[in-house]
């Protein structure tokens, strides 16, 4: 039995996110996203996963994990704030922009909408250990549902 879809690619993969947009999950619809505010990650420290499980008969679950690395900086923390407030408030739809140059939306479905949008699950704040570290603060957000994440347009 061969397995199709196996074969080695030619061309170097792009792993990575390039650029993240948080929206606010009542101003989101669907399609075009509206202008969201873009978050200035550490360069290459943001990673968006979808881990798929079988929740039962009949169910399927995808469960959508974005987390990105900020600088600890003032700024950064207030942010990070404000941010986790309307994680809490209503949370978001995070539009995305893979290293490959695919575009996402996590935290909306085509089925559900914006029923089970992003919501803020862990902060870490660090100082570093020595010196040399760089102060960062990682924000993991998280949502589950029914579905893959699809383009936004």
């Amino acid at each position: 039995m061969s397995l199709s879809g196996l074969n080695r690619t030619p061309v170097r993969p792009r792993g990575g996110v390039a650029k993240v947009e948080l929206i606010p999950a009542s101003s989101y619809a669907g399609g075009v996203p509206p202008a969201g505010s873009a978050w200035a990650f550490r360069e290459d420290k943001a990673r968006y996963s979808e881990d798929i499980t079988d929740g039962g008969p009949l169910v399927r679950l995808v469960r959508h994990t974005l987390v990105m690395e900020l600088a600890a900086t003032a700024e950064g923390r207030c942010a990070v704030d404000e941010l986790v407030e309307l994680c809490r408030a209503e949370g978001i739809v995070a539009v995305v922009t893979l290293a490959s140059g695919e575009v996402i939306a996590v935290g909306y479905s085509a089925r559900f909408g914006t029923l089970y949008p992003l919501r803020a699950t862990a902060i870490e704040y660090s100082s570093g250990s020595t010196p040399a570290d760089f102060p960062t603060i990682v924000l993991t957000l998280r949502s589950t549902d029914a579905d893959e994440s699809k383009g936004p347009i």
